[in-house]
C-alpha cells in the first residue's frame, strides 16, 4: 500500500511539542557566511585607507610598488577604476564615507615620521582640509564614519618602533578634528567598526599583538568582549553591533575570519588566501569586502567578498530543530496538525513624541529603536518647529534643535547622519527654504542649498554626504519633477521624475531609490541615472506618510488613504502588497526603517488630538506557528 511520502514526495513528521523553526536557528545563532573571489584591484598594495559597500568602495594610498603612494581606485561593482591621486602618498593610514565623498587622514608619507593630513575626495579630486591635532599612523577608525562625521583612534607615531603608543581619540566633524575621549590602552594596528557615535576598537599592538575590544558610546570607551585570536593590521567592517574582522599579523595562517554579534566573537569561515592588511569596506558582519592587501612576501590585487549565509538546514543546532517555513507536522500532545509560516508583521504602540506635530522630516532608515525625526507643524500653535528628537526604542529625547524651522522638508540618512533640505518655513504661502541642516550625530550644521527650493518633497540615502531629494512643489504652486543629489556640499541636478509629484514617499540609496505615490498612484524607480514607471501604488495616499528601505527591491509606505484607512504596503522589488494597517487613523505622518521587516511610524493629525505624539513599531516575527483545520 502506498504511503503519503511516496505519492507526495514528504511525509508529515509527528512531534511531542511544537519545534524552533530554522528561522529562529537563524536568528539566534547568526554565525554563518563565505567568502568568494571577486574583482582585483588595478594595483596591488597594502596599509591603505578603504571605504564603502561591497558594491560601491574605495581605497586610496598604501603600500604600492617601490615609491608610489598615492593612488586611488574605486569600484562600482563592475569594475575597478582609476582616480586622481592622493596629493601627499600615504600608507597605514585610515580613510571613512564612501566612494563619492570620502576623507583619508594619518598615515606616513616616508619613514619614519607620522602625517597628520587630511584630505577629502568628491568622487573626482582630492583637497586637502583640517590636519589631525596629533600625527599618527595606524590608526583605528569609524568605518561607518562619513565625510562629515568620524572618529580616529589609536596608532604612534613613527614606525617601525621606537615610536610612543597611543590612545588619542579625534572626532571629525566635516571641518576640524577635536580631541575626545581615549582608549583605555594605547595600542597601533587595531581594527575598528561603527560610526563616530557608537564604535568598536579591536585588537591591535599594546607592545605585542592583542585581542583587546574596546566600544564606544560617543562619551567614553568600555572594555567588552575580546577577538578569539589576537592579530594586528586586520580588516574589519561592520557597526557596534555587527562586524566582522579577518586576517592580520602574525601571518600564519592569516586569514582567520571573526564575527562580532554584540556581546562576542565567533570564528567562521577563513579567507581563500591571505590578505594582511587589506583595505576595507562593508556595512555590517553580514556583508564586508577584503580588498588587496599582502600575503606576507608580497602584495596581492586580489579581493573577496563576505557573504552571510547563516547556519545551513543540513546543520541544525544541539536543541533546536531542523524544521524550516513550510513543513507541516502533527503533534501528538495535542493531536492537532500544524503548519510553520512566513511571519507576519504587524504595529504595535511605541513611546509618544514629546513634541506633538505632523509634517516631520525624518532620518529615512532609521529603524524601530533609532528613529529620528526633526522640525515639523504645530498645528494648534500655527508655528513651524525646529524640534529634534531621537528614539531609542522606548521613548524619545530632545537632542539639539535645528539651526531653523522646516515642514515638509525633503530628508534622507541615519540617525547619526542626515540632512533635511528645503521646506516651509511658516503656514501656507509662506516661503520656502532652499538650504539644507546636516545633523552628524551630535551636532547640527548649515549644508548647501537646493537648486530648486521646494517643499514636500521626499529623499533616499544613506548619509548626509550621500542622498537626494525629488519630487515636491512650490508654495501654493504646481507640482514639480525635480531630482538633486547631495554630496556632502552641494546639490546638483539630475535627471527629473517622469512625474511631477507633491507628497510622494521615497525609499532607498542615492543609486538606487524609489518614489511612490503622492498624489498619484504612480511609481518610479532610479537606478542611478534615470527613472523608469513601475508597478503602481494599491491605494492612492491622502497625504504624505511615513517610509522605509535601504534598496529600491524592499521598502514600504504607510499612512491614511484617501477612504481614511491606515494603509501599509509594501514593495517586494515586483509588486506592491497590502498589510497591516496602523493602529491610529493619521495623514503627514512620518517614519523609517531600513527594511520591511524593521520601521517606526510617528507624529502626524488627526484624532484624538489635531497633532499626534504616538508612534507605532513595526515588526515581523520570523515565524509563525499555525494549526491547521478542516471543514
Amino acid at each position: 500500500m502506498a504511503n503519503y511520502q511516496s505519492i507526495k514526495g514528504f511525509n508529515i513528521q509527528s512531534k511531542s511539542s511544537d519545534p524552533v523553526p530554522y528561522a529562529q536557528e537563524l536568528a539566534d545563532n547568526p554565525y554563518g557566511g563565505s567568502w568568494a573571489s571577486g574583482t582585483n584591484v588595478n594595483t596591488a598594495r597594502r596599509s591603505m585607507a578603504g571605504s564603502g559597500t561591497v558594491t560601491a568602495s574605495i581605497i586610496a594610498g598604501g603600500l604600492l610598488p617601490p615609491g608610489s603612494y598615492d593612488e586611488t581606485e574605486v569600484w562600482n561593482g563592475t569594475a575597478w577604476t582609476e582616480k586622481n591621486d592622493l596629493n601627499t602618498g600615504r600608507y597605514y593610514l585610515k580613510g571613512s564615507g564612501t566612494s563619492t565623498a570620502f576623507i583619508a587622514y594619518g598615515g606616513m608619507e616616508s619613514d619614519p615620521t607620522a602625517s597628520a593630513k587630511t584630505e577629502k575626495f568628491d568622487g573626482t579630486n582630492w583637497t586637502e582640509v583640517g590636519d589631525l591635532n596629533t600625527a599618527r599612523q595606524k590608526i583605528g577608525n569609524s568605518t561607518l564614519g562619513t565625510i562629515t562625521a568620524s572618529i580616529a583612534f589609536g596608532g604612534s607615531a613613527s614606525d617601525p618602533s621606537g615610536g610612543a603608543l597611543s590612545a588619542l581619540n579625534e572626532s571629525w566633524n566635516g571641518t576640524g578634528w577635536t580631541e575626545v575621549g581615549d582608549l583605555n590602552t594605547a595600542r597601533k594596528g587595531l581594527g575598528g567598526a561603527g560610526t563616530s557615535t557608537a564604535a568598536l576598537a579591536i585588537g591591535g599592538n599594546t607592545g605585542s599583538v592583542s585581542a583587546l575590544n574596546e566600544k564606544w558610546n560617543g562619551t567614553a570607551w568600555t572594555e567588552v568582549g575580546d577577538i578569539n585570536t589576537a592579530r594586528e593590521q586586520g580588516g574589519s567592517a561592520g557597526s557596534q553591533t555587527s562586524a566582522v574582522i579577518w586576517s592580520g599579523y602574525p601571518d600564519s595562517p592569516g586569514v582567520l575570519t571573526e564575527q562580532w554579534d554584540g556581546s562576542s566573537w565567533t570564528e567562521v569561515a577563513d579567507l581563500a588566501n591571505k590578505q594582511i592588511a587589506s583595505g576595507s569596506a562593508g556595512v555590517s558582519g553580514e556583508s564586508a569586502a577584503a580588498i588587496s592587501g599582502t600575503n606576507g612576501t608580497a602584495n596581492v590585487a586580489t579581493v573577496e567578498e563576505w557573504t552571510f549565509s547563516g547556519l545551513p538546514p543540513s546543520t541544525p543546532v544541539a536543541g533546536y530543530s531542523d524544521s524550516v517555513v513550510g513543513d507541516m507536522y502533527y503533534n501528538s500532545s495535542t493531536g492537532q496538525f500544524k503548519a510553520i509560516k512566513q511571519g507576519v508583521g504587524s504595529w504595535a504602540t511605541g513611546g509618544d513624541l514629546n513634541n506633538g506635530r505632523g509634517q516631520i522630516g525624518s532620518a529615512s532608515i532609521s529603524g524601530n529603536t533609532t528613529g529620528f525625526g526633526f522640525g515639523g507643524w504645530d498645528g494648534p500653535a500655527s508655528a513651524v518647529r525646529s524640534y529634534a528628537e531621537q528614539y531609542d526604542g522606548t521613548s524619545w529625547t530632545e537632542g539639539p534643535d535645528m539651526p531653523g524651522t522646516a515642514r515638509l522638508a525633503g530628508a534622507f540618512g541615519v540617525n547619526t547622519s542626515c540632512i533635511s533640505a528645503g521646506g516651509s518655513t511658516g503656514p501656507s504661502g509662506a516661503p520656502i527654504a532652499p538650504g539644507a541642516f546636516e545633523w552628524n550625530g551630535s551636532s547640527w550644521s548649515n549644508g548647501g542649498s537646493m537648486n530648486n527650493a521646494r517643499r514636500n518633497s521626499t529623499g533616499a540615502g544613506i548619509s548626509e554626504s550621500a542622498g537626494r531629494v525629488f519630487g515636491g512643489g512650490d508654495n501654493p504652486g504646481p507640482a514639480q519633477a525635480y531630482n538633486e543629489s547631495y554630496n556632502g556640499t552641494a546639490f546638483t541636478e539630475e535627471t527629473d521624475l517622469n512625474t511631477a509629484r507633491i507628497g510622494l514617499m521615497g525609499f532607498g540609496t542615492t543609486t538606487d531609490a524609489v518614489g511612490a505615490g503622492g498624489d498619484t498612484l504612480v511609481v518610479e524607480q532610479w537606478n542611478g541615472s534615470s527613472w523608469t514607471e513601475i508597478s503602481e501604488i494599491l491605494q492612492k495616499t491622502d497625504n504624505s506618510g511615513g517610509r522605509c528601505g535601504s534598496s529600491s527591491s524592499d521598502g514600504m509606505i504607510f499612512t491614511r488613504d484617501q477612504s481614511s484607512s491606515m494603509i501599509t504596503q509594501k514593495w517586494d522589488g515586483t509588486s506592491w502588497t497590502e498589510l497591516a494597517d496602523l493602529s491610529v487613523s493619521r495623514y503627514n505622518n512620518s517614519g523609517g526603517g531600513p527594511s520591511s521587516s524593521n520601521a517606526l511610524s510617528f507624529g502626524g493629525y488627526g484624532p484624538p488630538s489635531p497633532q499626534m505624539v504616538s508612534t507605532e513599531e513595526w515588526e515581523v516575527p520570523d515565524f509563525a506557528i499555525k494549526t491547521v483545520t478542516t471543514s
